[in-house]
């Protein structure tokens, strides 16, 4: 496994399960579980503090993977607002773009024929292999694109949300749409909940944890983001 040739560390991963049951109850999603163990290796033992920052930390660490060998210098960041000063910003904002167009649809797309990705996608997101983002895969010659995970494409919605739409008008139309509550909660950890227009869902939601807790596991709402 990951954590094989460093037992320490996954003899102490073990005891902050132990204290952090928010994580560890994510890790029956296989891919969220390699996450989790990926970030907490690269952190040297460190787990993320929120939900947001986990998918924020293996979000970079990701695109770092597949575009170092271009240009390694340009990127360093640690947050994901700081991509907007990088070489990657546009097929960044391209990819992130895309996810919330695809989301926000009545019945969001989750596999994408070629010639869709081609129609939404410019050169430049091509050329940055999806930022190792997306996968392919091919059925009957035909070539499909899938983004690595559906937590992955809804973060990066909610990272477009937070950079280019209307925050407050987004939770109003799409805070009871089962298939947007996780990227509303990705929404609500970018931002801090700093907008008190739509903090007032969360306050105002009475069964709103319990909701929550039966769908992702988390013990109340503040654990989420």
């Amino acid at each position: 496994g990951i954590l094989e040739k460093e037992p320490h560390l996954a003899k102490k991963l073990i005891q902050d399960f132990k204290v952090r049951g928010d994580v560890q109850s994510l890790c029956y999603i296989p891919l969220v579980c390699s996450i989790v163990i990926l970030v907490y290796r690269k952190e040297n033992g460190k787990l993320p503090t929120t939900l947001t920052q986990l998918y924020e930390n293996f979000i970079l660490q990701t695109i770092r993977r597949y575009v170092k060998i271009k240009r390694p210098s340009n990127i360093r960041p640690r947050q994901i607002h700081n991509l907007d000063h990088s070489v990657i910003a546009t097929p960044f904002q391209e990819m992130c773009k895309f996810a919330y167009l695809s989301l926000k649809e009545n019945n969001p797309r989750m596999t994408f024929s070629l010639f869709q990705v081609q129609q939404s996608l410019n050169e430049s997101v091509v050329k940055a292999d999806y930022l190792g983002l997306m996968t392919t895969f091919t059925v009957y010659d035909d070539e499909y694109y899938q983004f690595l995970h559906l937590s992955i494409q809804e973060f990066l919605a909610a990272w477009w949300i937070t950079k280019y739409e209307k925050t407050e008008k987004v939770f109003n139309d799409h805070f009871n749409d089962d298939h947007f509550r996780m990227c509303l909660r990705f929404v609500s950890g970018l931002t801090h909940l700093e907008h008190e227009d739509y903090k007032q869902y969360f306050n105002k939601e009475v069964d709103l944890q319990c909701k929550r807790k039966l769908q992702f596991g988390f013990e109340a709402c503040y654990h989420s983001r």
